[in-house]
């Protein structure tokens, strides 16, 4: 579950933006959303797309924070936020490309994908992570290098062809 989580949290955030204006705001729901999910893995049916099931429960925490900061006279009305909802792309709108990198993330070593995913969310730079990492910004770029390379060889297996 971990790792599901951890590989759609890109995907979950730019869907918690686009219902809520304020980057902030989404930033706290995606941690509450990170929350519920990991408090309801039990409940998890594996045989449904597990990001439209995430995406359902983003959904309800959008609509707390909502709530919760309705005296707010910038906040989306309810009607916006359904429709900006409805037309989100899920999971079974995936193209190829996409549903090779997921699964593609998924094969990946947990730290090699925490690594990846880490330098990928807005706002990280290869120096904080090489900084974290107690790596040189170099050796760091080095090493995500090597993990773009083996995600590109595994996409092409996937799709059976090369990435455009």
């Amino acid at each position: 579950m971990v790792g599901w989580i951890a590989s759609h949290q890109a995907a979950l955030h730019r869907f918690i933006l686009s219902l809520l204006p304020d980057r902030s705001l989404a930033d706290d729901v995606l941690q509450e959303t990170n929350l519920v999910l990991w408090r309801k893995a039990a409940e998890y049916d594996e045989s449904r797309p597990f990001l439209a099931w995430a995406f359902a429960i983003a959904r309800f925490q959008v609509m707390a924070a909502r709530r919760d900061a309705s005296r707010d006279r910038h906040v989306f009305n309810d009607q916006l936020v359904e429709l900006l909802a409805d037309e989100h792309p899920t999971a079974n709108d995936a193209t190829p490309l996409e549903e090779a990198l997921q699964t593609c993330l998924g094969r990946l070593s947990e730290g090699n994908r925490a690594l990846i995913l880490a330098r990928y969310e807005p706002g990280t730079s290869v120096q904080d992570l090489a900084k974290a990492h107690s790596k040189s910004p170099n050796a760091l770029s080095v090493v995500l290098l090597r993990i773009r390379k083996l995600l590109e060889e595994c996409i092409e297996r996937q799709l059976g062809t090369s990435i455009p």
